[in-house]
């Protein structure tokens, strides 16, 4: 009997290894998670590892990707597709600047459902390796624990930049980097550590930036091109909350100005054609080449009283980086305030061609307002219009440029109207937004268990790393270096 018994075991693992289940020919193409059907990617970017909307339920999954030449990669798993790394590389090499067919199949309900094809197109440009951005628990008020990361972009490797914990559990925002160089970076410390760190090229300092003059802290930080000057926009932040709105927090500015810190002088500086007691200015950033300087302007008003009666235009004004001077010319840009719309984030490509922003209902923090979509201003023709393809119905906002500006990353609450998430989209030769992708996770059900939100992604051509021990001694010590005025 045992042998028999043996036997009898065996069939019944090779039968259920084996299985053949009742195909059913499905003629539609499968629900993906993450979306990636006939999304463009670059040619360097992480395995694009997927499953389905029956994750939950799935028994098995499969997936046959064929490339331009007809030659086929097979992979399956029970619950998602884990593409190996070099596997991957070679896919990306092998088809950049064309499409990959990809077939999908999954099992559920012991019946299998075979999908129709989908592509991917791969694009023959390549995305900055590095993508930093602080992760944040979706709330108000709290910030107990959060962190600066920094992801390769090119796999899932992921560092920790600086996790709040070890400074006394204060705020880390506001990172940015001087043309995708984090050796010229810049962020800032809120809480009772209150500090503005920047490096520029060598080591870090430590600084008090409140001067008797400039009474308010330096955010929004944006890089001049030559690494001398870092623009800010000093705000004093208010909030308030809704009850009854899908638009569940509002926050606004009770006073704003644009300033420039010059490195090399130790000196806050700016002008009266972008500053006055009638204006708000905000979000400020350099041209590719360092002559302009962009910002976000509105009428003063009571913010607390008349919040959704705030409409911010975008404006640029020449700057000449040898004499710190600024024209005595604005233009405006973007005039949104005629239509009772605003606008946030102008942030230039790297190429000179563009400025993107966002545009919304009122105010100026755009992370909370549903409608808030992401727009383009071609800046030879003057044309602005909405990047439909990368836009939501949920909030898109806090968007950054690859240094070759062919990519985007921003963030995005679509997925589930709390977490926002980053989601990566290609910049056509029409200066349009191909379908945007999520950031592709090693599992990717990933995003959707993380109870924290990703926040302000920056490219970098290197990887942003600091000296933690160093930071924090020096954050502790009290110890600061003041800016001048």
């Amino acid at each position: 009997m045992k042998p028999f018994c043996f036997l009898l075991t065996l069939f019944i693992i090779a039968a259920c290894s084996d299985a053949h289940y009742n195909e059913i020919q499905v003629d539609s193409k499968p629900s993906l998670y993450p979306d990636y059907i006939d999304v463009t990617i670059p040619k360097n970017i992480a395995p694009l590892n997927f499953t389905t909307s029956s994750y939950d339920s799935l028994q098995d999954i499969s997936a046959d990707i064929q490339l331009p030449d007809g030659s086929l990669y097979s992979y399956n798993g029970d619950k998602y597709i884990d593409i190996p790394e070099s596997d991957w590389k070679h896919i990306l090499t092998s088809a950049a600047g064309n499409a990959i067919n990809i077939k999908v199949s999954e099992v559920k309900n012991s019946k299998k459902y075979i999908y129709k094809a989908f592509t991917i197109n791969i694009a023959d440009s390549e995305i900055d390796s590095f993508l930093s951005y602080r992760l944040i628990a979706p709330g108000y008020e709290i910030f107990t624990r959060m962190g600066i990361y920094c992801r390769n972009l090119t796999n899932f490797d992921q560092n920790t930049v600086i996790d709040n914990r070890l400074i006394n559990a204060n705020c880390v925002n506001c990172h940015s980097f001087c043309a995708g160089n984090p050796q010229y970076s810049s962020l800032h410390i809120r809480g009772d550590l209150n500090s503005t760190v920047i490096r520029s090229g060598g080591d870090f300092g430590v600084y008090r930036a409140v001067t008797d003059k400039y009474k308010l802290n330096c955010v929004y930080p944006y890089w001049h091109p030559s690494g001398k000057f870092v623009a800010y926009s000093q705000n004093n932040t208010m909030q308030s909350f809704h009850a009854g709105d899908p638009n569940r927090v509002e926050v606004y500015d009770a006073q704003s100005r644009v300033v420039i810190y010059d490195i090399d002088n130790n000196k806050l500086f700016t002008n009266d054609m972008i500053n006055d007691t009638t204006t708000f200015t905000t979000e400020p950033s350099f041209s590719p080449d360092g002559n302009s300087l962009y910002y976000t302007t509105c009428k003063s008003t009571d913010a607390n009283l008349f919040t959704k009666k705030l409409y911010y235009d975008i404006c640029r004004i020449d700057f000449d980086a040898t004499n710190r001077e600024f024209s005595q010319n604005v233009d405006t840009l973007v005039k949104v305030s005629s239509d009772s719309m605003t606008t946030a984030f102008p942030r230039p490509s790297y190429d000179g061609k563009y400025l993107l922003f966002t545009k919304f209902n009122y105010g100026q923090f755009a992370i909370w307002h549903k409608e808030a979509d992401l727009w383009m201003l071609n800046l030879k023709t003057k044309e602005t219009y909405p990047l439909t393809l990368a836009n939501s119905p949920d909030a898109e906002s806090y968007h950054t440029w690859s240094n070759n500006s062919e990519w985007i990353a921003y963030e995005s609450r679509r997925d589930d109207g709390l977490y926002t998430r980053i989601y990566i989209a290609h910049i056509n030769s029409e200066g349009n937004a191909d379908k945007a992708f999520l950031l592709p996770q090693k599992h990717p059900d990933y995003n959707r268990s993380l109870m924290y939100s990703y926040n302000v992604p920056e490219f970098s051509k290197t990887e942003f790393t600091i000296n933690k021990s160093l930071l924090e001694s020096r954050l502790k010590s009290g110890d600061k270096i003041q800016f001048g005025d």
